[in-house]
């Protein structure tokens, strides 16, 4: 069965054919891998390359994408990323698609604050934006999507599903004014950062079905923040 959102690009994308393809080396990353990413090794090394992205160009070694569908599936980058951050889950976002988690935070509710710090820490990310932060609020039931959540219509459906916090990445400035307007907590921990447990996972899931090796690429985000000092 098709997981995949509608138009999305997955499965094996080459070159070549997959069938009798040998595979005994996977290499896993996030986007296409740039050599820092391969920590001294060379891609040609890999059998396989498994993208969560679809490639931006075309792959120098078979290569398989695992994208929406791995953002929906049960036990997959969702569950994966609410595991990281201690939420039970109790629910799917968007039942039509499969898209997102709702969940309680263990333990809590807990500050905004807190939760936030803890977010940081196990994301292993200092790039947070917030969207209607209050130093009194708690936070106790948290939606969730990997990556590419903090659209409009995302954050129409996280309002609907009652959640305290929505957290995410690639927010924008429309999302941000519906959010304030709507008056739910919004969460940016970037698309990089909230899509990596469940790489780890993948990574895990492979690893366990036995005759291969594998490893994780870290790709890092794509770009830098910049602290400029002016003399005037």
């Amino acid at each position: 069965m098709d997981l995949s959102l509608a138009g999305d690009r997955v499965g094996f994308i080459g070159p070549g054919d997959a069938d009798g393809l040998a595979v005994r080396h996977i290499l896993i990353s996030l986007d296409y891998p740039l050599e820092k990413d391969l920590g001294g090794t060379d891609l040609g090394e890999y059998d396989l390359l498994i993208l969560h992205h679809p490639p931006v160009c075309e792959p120098e070694i078979p290569t398989y994408v695992i994208h929406s569908n791995w953002d929906v599936l049960e036990g997959g980058a969702c569950d994966a990323l609410a595991d990281c951050l201690d939420i039970a889950v109790d629910g799917v976002m968007d039942p039509a698609t499969g898209i997102g988690r709702t969940g309680t935070i263990r333990g809590g509710p807990v500050p905004l604050s807190r939760f936030t710090w803890e977010v940081m820490g196990k994301l292993r990310t200092d790039d947070i934006r917030i969207v209607n932060y209050r130093h009194d609020c708690r936070i106790g039931s948290v939606g969730l999507v990997s990556g590419f959540g903090l659209s409009p219509d995302l954050i129409s459906l996280a309002k609907e599903c009652g959640v305290d916090l929505f957290l995410s990445g690639d927010l924008t400035h429309k999302g941000a004014v519906l959010a304030q307007n709507l008056g739910i907590v919004l969460l940016d921990a970037t698309h990089q950062a909230t899509e990596l447990p469940g790489l780890f996972r993948l990574a895990e899931v492979i690893s366990r079905a036995g005759r291969v090796t594998v490893r994780l690429a870290e790709s890092s985000r794509p770009w830098r923040s910049a602290a400029l000092k002016h003399n005037f």
